[in-house]
């Protein structure tokens, strides 16, 4: 029980792989970003889709304990707070927080910490 109580000082471990993660959504942002200016000559602002998006992020933040990964992939983006990313960058987060939503309701474990078993 006294193991059970003890702090954890991050959600992740394997610091390597979450970076590879979060580089992978950011450059997947950036190809869907380039794909659709080529599309289309001047894009639209979608403010009603970024706050959605914003809505989206901070609710999975906040219900499954992912506020360490929002501000770790923020900060990979380059960025220090989550309202300098633009829309494409807040989808790309908001799919990335998806899959890890998806492997806590399948009662997975993350594939950035050990094992809990």
């Amino acid at each position: 029980m006294a193991r059970a109580k003890t702090p954890r000082s991050a959600s992740f471990e394997n610091l390597g792989a979450l970076k590879t993660s979060i580089d992978g959504a950011l450059a997947a942002a950036d190809a869907a970003r380039q794909e659709a200016c080529a599309d289309r000559a001047h894009p639209t602002p979608f403010p009603i889709r970024r706050r959605s998006l914003t809505a989206q992020i901070g609710l999975k933040a906040k219900h499954y304990g992912l506020s360490d990964e929002v501000q770790a992939f923020v900060y990979a983006a380059g960025y220090r707070v989550i309202q300098e990313l633009d829309n494409d960058q807040l989808d790309a987060l908001n799919t990335w927080l998806a899959q890890w939503v998806d492997g806590m309701q399948a009662a997975c474990d993350s594939p950035y910490t050990p094992p809990a078993r």
